[in-house]
């Protein structure tokens, strides 16, 4: 107690709320060693507390989906420590989200935009509710039916698409080509030939699929990464 008011500890004698600041300051200075100092004296008797200082973090600090990740290792740290005796839990989870709240990209526009534009309990104005709320299509929408469904979603996977021909290599070249934006991934040249030696040996490959397959792999041949599906390094990309 300080002062008649409490002041917890961690297991090293160091505030418990002074170990929730540090966290949180060095992840946003990429100083690994200090946060993973604060994370390990909060572990023990904080943990429910260290991740919900994790998640706010996760939002508050850092750019992109980032909170989603901290979610799933809570998940995971949750399942693999449920019947862990005191003193013997496996911090991995704790671990990897530090490093990835260290090192992931920052910025304070969540936290901008809760201090800024989420208080206050004024109505809109009449010319902010009809900029921003076009209740002339909502209403056209509701009375309207059904709306009209885009041919892509017609593809292999639907009953429509393979009774229009589409095929399973139609949707690997096809949706990978319609990705917007688009971020470079790592088997962009590989030329599916796996998976089709796969539906060959298992006598799925239709005559027409195999015509087609030869026109398909023509601009990945010598690209394909996966050498048909057998090996991959990172230094490919080197």
């Amino acid at each position: 107690m300080d002062g008649g008011r409490y002041n917890p500890t961690t297991k090293n004698g160091y505030g418990m709320y002074e170990m929730s600041s540090m966290i949180q300051k060095a992840i946003r200075r990429c100083d690994i060693p200090h946060a993973a100092y604060a994370a390990n004296e909060l572990s023990v008797n904080y943990r429910k507390y260290l991740w919900k200082r994790l998640l706010t973090v996760s939002a508050e600090d850092c750019y992109g989906i980032m909170t989603k990740e901290i979610v799933a290792l809570q998940q995971a740290d949750e399942y693999v420590n449920a019947k862990a005796k005191p003193g013997a839990t496996n911090d991995l989870f704790i671990a990897k989200a530090v490093v990835l709240l260290c090192m992931a990209r920052k910025n304070r526009d969540a936290d901008y935009v809760a201090c800024n534009f989420m208080w206050g309990d004024r109505p809109l104005t009449d010319q902010e509710y009809e900029e921003f709320v076009d209740y002339k299509i909502v209403e056209e929408l509701k009375a309207k039916d059904r709306f009209d469904i885009p041919g892509y979603v017609y593809d292999v996977h639907t009953a429509r698409g393979r009774a229009r021909g589409a095929t399973q290599m139609d949707f690997f070249r096809t949706e990978n080509e319609s990705l917007e934006p688009r971020q470079m991934s790592l088997f962009d040249y590989g030329d599916f030939g796996g998976w089709y030696d796969r539906k060959r040996e298992q006598g799925k490959l239709s005559p027409s699929d195999e015509r087609r397959l030869e026109k398909f792999q023509a601009d990945k041949r010598g690209t394909d990464p996966t050498h048909n599906g057998t090996v991959w390094a990172p230094e490919t990309y080197e």
